[in-house]
């Protein structure tokens, strides 16, 4: 049985600048990401750590390197953290490339070793010859979107990654995307182009897994330490053979994360905590799988960080120290060991604010009643808009409620994509939900809404399309 699921996500699963605040010098963070660069340097990358510790944004440019190394340096800095304060870890889990993090954490590979296996991952693909390819997401179960992939009747064509009941991602060559796409839309099925360069969870990438199995066949791999589980294996991974197996499928088997996911919770799991920045798996979790499972987003973004200490000291609390401490850089183990932790009770974990200490009173000292004080009114904006402290709190209060996380975090200056993590989709879905709250025009298309990046300045949009109404 399992309770406690620690989740390792993919590509795109970092955020700039939001390690600064987690990473001291001379911590083992700071030596991840140290062994990472070194890494990335042989292969003629540029190093991650930069863009990781900032300052930066997103509107900071990436190297092509980041996608495939910024993900995986950002889970296990985060996983040093959860292990050094023991936070226990009943069964680990990766989605795609984080599968790779996985194995790091559970003892099967160095974090050299493995940031070794991503850059082979990447340079396998690259030089296979592949025709344009890429991935699409699109908003169907996984049943309907194998019967459009059969309508298109294009070979190519793979049911890549099934994320939940409503998200499925295809691979494939990208005339046979454009027409699956184009059917999708027909049927008013929403699609999304992801920005992954290539087919990958494909058969048609064969030719470059075998090269990557024949570049990777030197590096060590022992028996995991902890439990994994693999969705691509689809089931438990216990020896160094299995290790090995995925490795050697890791560009064509495809991603069953649903299944995972259902799974673990079977076995037993209530509480998944996701070890990457965003919090893509844990909107999965919430998708997926009845009420009594807890999904926990260490990091959804630069403005997150400073709570991360916080909250997996919570963890901690709550779950009792089932991990020894130790470092994923130094840390050994034998090719035959298997040892899952001892389950702890597992109860949602909470954050609660400081309580207000209350001031100094002198013993005996009499306390005057309260003088009844009659606010003076504020004034009614013209426009119909509440006063401009109100409405920035409706404002902030729309994006918290959309990142499920406490509206005191959402400052008036906060850039809410770069330091919160909100994507693209929220961010708009929040807009409408605004226009529709104070009753406003659409604005018209010289008005880039993606451009007003705060509170203050989305309020300000707000009042500007309320005075031209």
């Amino acid at each position: 049985m399992t309770n406690t699921v620690w989740m390792f996500p993919g590509p795109s699963s970092h955020v700039a600048g939001a390690l600064a605040q987690l990473t001291e010098p001379g911590t083992r963070g700071a030596q991840v990401l140290d062994t990472v660069d070194a890494v990335a340097a042989e292969y003629g990358w540029a190093p991650v750590s930069p863009l990781l510790l900032g300052p930066a944004d997103e509107t900071t440019a990436q190297h092509a390197g980041h996608l495939w190394l910024g993900f995986f340096a950002t889970s296990l800095v985060l996983s040093e953290l959860l292990i050094d304060a023991g936070v226990p870890g009943d069964t680990l889990v990766g989605h795609s490339g984080g599968e790779v993090s996985a194995m790091v954490v559970a003892g099967c590979m160095t974090v050299e070793e493995a940031a070794r296996v991503l850059c082979e991952r990447t340079k396998a693909v690259d030089e296979s010859g592949l025709p344009p390819s890429a991935m699409v997401a699109l908003n169907a179960p996984v049943f309907r979107v194998s019967l459009l992939c059969e309508a298109v009747a294009d070979g190519t064509l793979s049911v890549s990654v099934d994320n939940g009941p409503d998200q499925v991602v295809v691979s494939g060559l990208l005339p046979a995307l454009d027409r699956l796409e184009a059917l999708a839309a027909a049927l008013e099925i929403k699609t999304h182009r992801l920005k992954i360069p290539s087919a990958y969870h494909n058969l048609i990438l064969g030719g470059a897994a075998r090269r990557l199995t024949d570049r990777i066949r030197h590096i060590p791999v022992n028996a995991p330490q902890r439990r994994v589980w693999s969705p691509q294996l689809g089931r438990e991974m216990a020896t160094a053979d299995d290790a090995r197996e995925l490795l050697a499928g890791t560009l064509v088997l495809p991603v069953r994360y649903r299944e995972a996911l259902r799974a673990l919770y079977d076995d037993g799991a209530r509480l998944f905590v996701e070890c990457g920045a965003r919090q893509v798996l844990t909107e999965l979790v919430r998708q997926s799988l009845p009420a009594p499972a807890q999904a926990v987003a260490l990091l959804t973004g630069r403005a997150q960080a400073r709570l991360v200490p916080q909250l997996i000291k919570t963890l901690s609390a709550d779950h009792g120290s089932g991990w020894q401490a130790g470092s994923l850089l130094t840390v050994k183990h034998s090719a035959s060991a298997h040892v899952v932790a001892t389950p702890a009770p597992v109860r949602p974990p909470v954050l609660q604010a400081p309580a207000r200490r209350p001031e100094a009173e002198p013993v005996g000292a009499s306390v005057p009643a309260p003088a009844t004080v009659e606010p003076a009114p504020a004034p009614v904006p013209s426009d119909g808009l509440p006063i401009e402290t109100e409405l920035r709190d409706q404002v902030r209060n729309a994006y918290a409620q959309a990142l499920r996380f406490p509206a005191e975090m959402v400052e008036d200056d906060t850039e809410l994509e770069g330091e919160l993590g909100i994507s693209s989709l929220q961010r708009t879905n929040v807009f409408v939900q605004l226009l529709n709250t104070f009753e406003l025009p659409n604005p018209d298309e010289s008005v880039q809404v993606f451009k007003y990046r705060t509170v203050a300045e989305m309020a300000g949009l707000l009042r500007e399309l309320a005075a031209a109404r």
